[in-house]
Order: C-alpha cells, then sequence, then structure tokens
C-alpha cells in the first residue's frame, strides 16, 4: 500500500521519489585496521565479480567482524532513516530491534587502467563501498581532468531512473581515502579507469537488515548484527 501524506505546513518542498544515499567519514583507525587485515592469502574472489581489475580479495569472517563493528551502526542508521523518509515519517525504531546481517565483503583492488562497469549488486538489500588508498600522485591527473568538462578518472558514478526536467539520474563521487558510501544494492554504479601508477583500493559489502518488533524499553538503536 503506498503510503498516504498530508502536508502539515503552509509550504513544503520534499523528495518523495528516488532512493537515497548514505555517507560516514570512517575513523582513521579503522582504515589502518582494514589496510593491515588486506593479505594476498585471503581468497580470490575475481571470478564471481564484474570488475576487470587486478584483485578482489574476499573478507574472511574476522574481516567481516572488523567491518561490522567499525560500520554496523551507521548501516543500521541508514535503514532507519531510509524506512522513515519511505513514510513520512510514520515510522517508529523505537520498538523495533535491528539485526545486521553481513553476508559478504571484499576488497578491491584496482591499478591504473582498469575499471569496474557498470553493474548490481545481488542477493542482498544494501551495498556499500569505503576507500582505504589512492595511487601517489592521482590529485596531479585530477587537476588536469576537471579541466575537461566531464571529469571522471577514477571515480565512481552512480545511475538511477532518467535525467529529466528538476531531476537527476546520475551521481559522481571522487574517491577520499576514509569516505564510506551505503546505497540500496539495486542502484547502478561503476567506477572509471585512470592514468596514474598504484593502488586504488576500496572495499564492498552486502548486507542486509532485519527488523524485529518488541517493546520499546528494550529496543534503543543499538549495534547489533549476526554474523
Amino acid at each position: 500500500m503506498s503510503s498516504i501524506y498530508t502536508p502539515k505546513e503552509g509550504k513544503e518542498f520534499f523528495t518523495p521519489f528516488g532512493p537515497m544515499l548514505g555517507y560516514y567519514r570512517m575513523p582513521p583507525e579503522l582504515v589502518d585496521a582494514l589496510n593491515g587485515a588486506m593479505s594476498d592469502r585471503l581468497e580470490d574472489h575475481s571470478d564471481n565479480l564484474v570488475g576487470k581489475v587486478s584483485q578482489e580479495l574476499r573478507f574472511d569472517q574476522n574481516l567481516i567482524n572488523l567491518a561490522a563493528r567499525g560500520l554496523g551502526q551507521m548501516l543500521i542508521e541508514y535503514h532507519v532513516r531510509a524506512r522513515t523518509r519511505c513514510n513520512f515519517g510514520e515510522y517508529d525504531h523505537t520498538e523495533k530491534k535491528f539485526t545486521l546481517d553481513v553476508m559478504s565483503g571484499w576488497f578491491i583492488r584496482q591499478f591504473e587502467n582498469e575499471y569496474n562497469p557498470l553493474h548490481i549488486h545481488t542477493q542482498c538489500a544494501l551495498s556499500c563501498v569505503g576507500y582505504l588508498m589512492l595511487p601517489e600522485g592521482i590529485e596531479a591527473e585530477w587537476a588536469e581532468d576537471y579541466q575537461d568538462h566531464h571529469p571522471s578518472h577514477g571515480h565512481l558514478q552512480f545511475a538511477h531512473g532518467t535525467d529529466v526536467h528538476y531531476s537527476v539520474c546520475n551521481f559522481m563521487v571522487k574517491p577520499r581515502i576514509g569516505d564510506f558510501w551505503i546505497f540500496p544494492s539495486y542502484m547502478f554504479h561503476c567506477v572509471y579507469p585512470f592514468k596514474t601508477k598504484g593502488e586504488r583500493r576500496s572495499f564492498s559489502m552486502n548486507v542486509t537488515i532485519e527488523e524485529e518488533n518488541v517493546a520499546a524499553e528494550q529496543a534503543p538503536l543499538q549495534k547489533t548484527w549476526r554474523l
């Protein structure tokens, strides 16, 4: 059933359509911990993913635990805010318990001239990407690229819907070490190649968040996850 909304003010502007992106600035300790835990001993998951990149290394259980501890609360908060927005505020998270199920995670090791084609993620509700490393000197490449009418080198681009009046269908992200983005799994996205020698390292996770109705006093917004 569609949500029914009645304006409460004499003048309002709002966005009832389309998916929501989430952004979080990861603490440096988490970035360092994730970088320190990356190892070639991890399973190479590249054959199961679409990326045209050097390596995509699957998270082991320790890495899933590390990422869940550091990012679980933000992922749950995205879920709550998105559900609240979709229901025009008629959503009470205080009477729910949230369980974060991290279904998979992996490092993406991208080097010069490599890229990740347009794709979505499947068998999950939410996806995310966090940035851990950039090639030394890529800022010089970006300075040159930004003189062009459509810069894109090494950038992440999201796409959804149709570009029409008063609406946009794509959103470009310039990677920065420590930036973490959350998006619905069905949202198309891609990563463009770059020319600078060195590694552009990121990670992605696929997650699902489950809700359980409980008494209000038992259900604060909390760090609760299932591994």
